[in-house]
């Protein structure tokens, strides 16, 4: 087969005129090409040709024009044509080396002629499932998926009712199914219903250390017996006496002559706000003004109506003149008051008991010691005499509540728990 770079018979042959061209040819097979690409690379050379030719005939009849300015200009144009031939070759040259390069299809073809050279396939994930499924051009193989809301509606509600840490176990050696039966006559005698519906318990778990597991038909139904746990608890025992859920507010740059066990003061600070006292479940100082000497310090008032406590966050009260500042509360590190240490609060406390005022072993709200008996800290007072025969109760470092940051057994504690909740960089 005839090679298609070279001509067929379409020009004039080169004799001995061209020698003074120099043609280098490199042995080997040429890449193969389309056949139309090919007709148009061998018109290409045929075009070229005629121009060697003219280009010939121009360089031998120089010596036969005269000298000077025309035979200036004739090299001139020379030049020219030979700088466009140059540039025909390096275009023809680009060419050839885009087709030797590998195509998608040669590509595809080599990949389709190896198939056992393949990856497995991986198995296709829900989610492109559904998204190919949501496509309005795919068929719709899959449902779409419903919302959370929807899908809680089927999921049993779960509710813990926690027992105050002096009171006795509730419901002791009674059988799930009493404490179910139990439960379920409270909350019919509280009128418990949501959208005129019954409150029924299906299933109860206790802990050991007394509290109740409790599950309901769905999550509504859980949270209405924890938010009115003080309307049916003590019905279902007597024992299992339980307070309402409050919110705590925090109350800032409150004068210290507001006394807060003076109902009158109470009242006339609802009176000035339009607040009902019912809705004040307890009031306190943050902060003791007596111990701390200032003539302003914070309150803080635990409300019965979370949205009423919301709105005092945001606008504060006023109080014989004075603006109130609002804040929310955020609770401290937790500390037992049961045994005094940090980490864990009295309801769940495994550890025996230690009194804030007088340093025996019973609970601090049970001690018949209605102040502090020594104004030590019964912790580490209790740490010494583990090591020391006698010891100085007027030593300046027992001076200070097992609550206050001067302990420094409580701030050890604390240093634990803040190291251990801090992430290890490295994993």
């Amino acid at each position: 087969m005839p090679n298609p770079l070279l001509p067929q018979g379409g020009g004039p042959a080169i004799g001995n005129n061209m020698s003074s061209v120099d043609m280098y040819v490199t042995e080997g097979s040429l890449p193969d090409v389309d056949s139309q690409l090919a007709d148009r690379l061998t018109k290409l050379i045929d075009t070229l040709i005629p121009r060697l030719e003219s280009l010939e005939r121009a360089v031998s009849g120089q010596a036969s024009k005269p000298s000077g300015a025309a035979r200036a200009d004739s090299f001139n144009t020379l030049l020219v044509r030979i700088e466009e031939i140059a540039a025909n070759m390096a275009r023809l040259e680009k060419k050839v080396e885009t087709l030797s390069l590998p195509t998608p299809s040669n590509m595809m073809d080599q990949a389709a002629a190896r198939p056992g050279n393949l990856p497995p396939r991986p198995v296709p994930l829900y989610s492109e499932k559904a998204a190919k499924a949501s496509h309005p051009s795919l068929p719709k193989n899959l449902p779409p998926v419903p919302p959370t809301s929807y899908i809680n509606r089927f999921k049993l509600g779960q509710v813990v009712i926690r027992k105050k840490f002096d009171q006795p176990k509730p419901f002791e050696g009674l059988t799930a199914a009493v404490i179910c039966l139990k439960i379920n006559e409270a909350l019919a005698f509280a009128k418990a219903t949501i959208d005129d519906v019954p409150i029924k318990v299906k299933a109860v778990a206790q802990f050991p250390n007394g509290d109740v597991k409790i599950y309901t038909k769905d999550r509504r139904a859980a949270k209405w017996l924890l938010d009115n746990k003080h309307l049916w608890t003590e019905k279902a025992d007597p024992v299992f006496v339980t307070s309402q859920v409050t919110h705590p507010v925090l109350l800032h740059s409150c004068p210290t002559s507001f006394e807060v066990d003076n109902r009158n003061h109470v009242e006339l600070l609802c009176k000035q706000n339009k607040i009902d006292p019912k809705e004040i479940q307890k009031i306190r100082w943050l902060l003791n003004p007596k111990t701390s000497g200032k003539t302003t310090s914070t309150l803080l008032i635990h409300f019965f109506d979370r949205r009423l406590a919301l709105d005092i966050e945001r606008a504060g009260l006023c109080y014989n003149n004075l603006h109130l500042k609002g804040q929310h509360y955020l609770q401290g590190p937790k500390q037992c008051y049961n045994c005094l240490a940090v980490g864990h609060l009295a309801h769940s406390c495994k550890e025996k008991a230690l009194c804030s005022r007088c340093g025996e072993s019973h609970n601090s709200a049970s001690c018949e010691e209605m102040e502090d008996s020594s104004k030590n800290c019964q912790r580490c007072l209790q740490v010494d005499r583990k090591t020391l025969s006698e010891i100085d109760l007027s030593n300046p470092k027992y001076d200070h509540s097992p609550f206050s940051n001067a302990c420094s057994i409580r701030t050890k504690e604390l240093e634990k728990i803040s190291k251990d909740k801090t992430p290890n960089p490295r994993q």
